[in-house]
């Protein structure tokens, strides 16, 4: 999934915990094996974005349920969300081993962006079609929560009851660090080894951020990252970070795609369905959602552990 994966136990012996997080790692290997657009091997998401369009075809219920509940995310967030850009994120190219040096040409932007919408169709059973050879699915902003829930649950049927798994900026936590609260600090994007603030959380939390300086080249003074506006086909340039916090790993990280391209103008919708947030705007001005500050603790600002967008601090 183009990150490194970090697990952490607590309260477990070392054979019990090793044993649990090789189950786990391999689970979610497979989830990546089975979502990815990316690599050599073949998988359902491939051959359906290979297929000719107005064909329905069965897709596994795995992959045909993650679809659905990201057709969800994009529904309710006015397309700011999309699971159909894989072709433009492939123009793009950021997920690439090189990261490009300039972006691609403006009508192959458009044309791609504008196949996006709507171009998938829905037919009983659930089975479901494109609409055309430019509409690709790609579950880069969905699948990474998908697979820490389930390698969550691996740890879990282990008999592990405090864990922290942490993909690159998407982390869940279960229970605690003995008798404390897990502290999770929540990195600045601009001032490398400095975090805007620390969330105390005790068990079952997933906290989620995307952000702009992760997969990002600079070009004629302007940053242009991997986050898309699905409406423009461009970076989208709302924000610079978006944090959701709530329980399930999969809606955190769908949404925090969708708040980064919606920016602060989407925290009242995400207040409303129960989630907090976390936004740092184009400006570098930080935001919350209602109720989210209570859960934050004032940032210590330390030095960076890791290379990834949430610092873990047992």
């Amino acid at each position: 999934m183009g990150t490194l994966v970090e697990f952490t136990t607590h309260g477990t012996g070392q054979a019990q915990a090793l044993s649990a997080i090789e189950a786990a790692g391999s689970e979610m290997q497979r989830i990546e094996n089975l979502f990815s657009i990316y690599g050599e091997g073949s998988n359902p998401v491939k051959l359906f974005n290979q297929s000719p369009p107005g064909i329905m075809q069965q897709l596994p219920a795995e992959v045909a349920t993650l679809l659905e509940t990201a057709l969800k995310v994009e529904k309710r967030s006015g397309h700011a969300f999309s699971p159909t850009l894989g072709a433009l994120n492939k123009l793009w190219g950021f997920s690439q081993t090189e990261m490009p040096a300039l972006p691609p040409p403006d009508g192959e932007i458009s044309e791609l962006s504008k196949a996006s919408f709507a171009c998938l169709q829905h037919g009983s059973e659930g089975s479901f079609s494109h609409n055309g050879s430019l509409c690709e699915l790609d579950f880069g902003a969905i699948a990474k929560g998908y697979a820490i829930e389930r390698g969550m649950e691996i740890l879990q049927s282990h008999g592990i009851n405090h864990a922290i798994i942490n993909a690159g900026g998407d982390i869940k936590v279960i229970g605690t660090h003995g008798e404390r609260p897990w502290k999770i600090g929540i990195r600045h994007p601009r001032n490398s080894g400095e975090v805007i603030t620390t969330i105390e959380a005790a068990g079952e939390i997933s906290i989620v951020t995307s952000g702009d300086y992760e997969r990002y080249f600079n070009h004629q003074g302007r940053r242009y990252h991997h986050i898309l506006d699905p409406h423009s086909g461009m970076p989208a340039a709302r924000a610079r970070s978006a944090t959701i916090i709530t329980s399930n790993a999969i809606l955190a990280d769908a949404w925090s795609t969708a708040l980064f391209v919606m920016g602060h103008e989407g925290l009242p919708l995400i207040g409303k369905m129960g989630m907090n947030a976390i936004l740092v705007d184009g400006n570098g001005r930080i935001h919350y959602s209602k109720n989210a500050e209570s859960r934050l603790q004032p940032s210590r600002s330390p030095p960076m552990l890791r290379t990834s967008d949430i610092k873990t601090d047992p």
